[in-house]
């Protein structure tokens, strides 16, 4: 039986395994799918790196210092949890797993637009599509930018960019609603709307280009996305974790979720989606395990 699994293999996970390691603690760490760091183009605001960090960088500098401690890394699925005496048993793709502790690092996906991914994965590596205001607004300050979404998260989205740009208009997806709070609540905000729904989005040099349904077109420096995110909290329902409204994953002080021994760290818990907040996460809940397990 192994003292703790993590799954996950972004920062939040690649931290607990640091942690876990160099609490001298038998653990596994299940890697498999593509982390949403990894589609980072460049960060920065995370503290040490001060010309800025790629997701790939970041991740393979992370995975090269768990490499120096005794955790076995494993780039299979985990299709199953069920509790048991004593833990945990877990069903993957390379067959079941014990355990006493468990930590879920399994995020969450971003929503996208509805375009080819190609063209997605072009403008988010250029800067012309983004998704974390908090991240990197202030790399678009005076730049004319959209806000893709509806209702109150577009709302806030589009507030906070209004602090570092001025010049800032809310495009509704297809077919949209936006009924009369909506539209005072834009205009409140001091934000614009486009008079259509978006028909389709388009990258022209170094632009982002918006056409709408009634045939006209705008272009844009940056299109922020606010569709929202789903978390992957499947196996915390499958043990009968409490789950928020959202589908994301409530956890008390220490990180550790309504089952005991269950803790859940970064973007599937409830909070700020931020890669220093779930290392933080990290430290916190492997702390806990790890004194935890001295008690027993």
């Amino acid at each position: 039986m192994q003292d703790c699994i993590i799954v996950g293999g972004g920062p939040a996970g690649l931290s607990a395994g640091i942690y876990l390691g160099r609490f001298l603690r038998r653990t596994r760490l299940y890697a498999a799918g593509r982390p949403r760091a990894d589609h980072i183009p460049r960060s920065r605001n995370l503290a040490g790196w001060p010309d800025g960090v790629t997701g790939p960088e970041l991740l393979d500098s992370m995975r090269r210092q768990l490499g120096h401690y005794d955790v076995e890394i494993r780039d299979e699925r985990v299709t199953g949890a069920t509790q048991i005496d004593g833990g945990f048993r877990l069903e993957t793709e390379g067959g079941p797993v014990e355990t006493r502790m468990l930590v879920l690092a399994t995020g969450v996906t971003n929503r996208p637009p509805r375009i080819p991914e190609a063209l997605h994965d072009e403008g988010v590596q250029r800067g012309l599509i983004r998704y974390c205001p908090i991240c990197d607004a202030y790399e678009v300050q005076g730049r004319k930018v959209a806000i893709l979404g509806s209702g109150p998260h577009a709302v806030a989205e589009g507030r906070f960019v209004r602090h570092y740009a001025e010049d800032v208009t809310v495009v509704r997806p297809e077919h949209a609603p936006l009924d009369d709070d909506g539209e005072r609540a834009l205009s409140e905000a001091g934000l614009k709307i486009l008079p259509s729904h978006r028909e389709a989005i388009r990258l022209e040099g170094e632009k982002i280009v918006v056409d709408m349904a009634d045939g006209r077109s705008e272009a844009f420096d940056t299109l922020y996305v606010a569709l929202g995110t789903d978390p992957h909290s499947d196996l915390a329902r499958e043990l009968g974790a409490d789950l928020s409204e959202s589908g994301c994953i409530p956890v008390d002080a220490h990180c550790e979720t309504s089952v005991p021994g269950l803790f859940a760290i970064g973007d599937v818990i409830e909070g700020l989606d931020q890669i220093a907040y779930g290392m933080g996460h990290a430290a916190v809940a492997c702390t806990a395990i790890h004194n935890r397990l001295l008690g027993r």
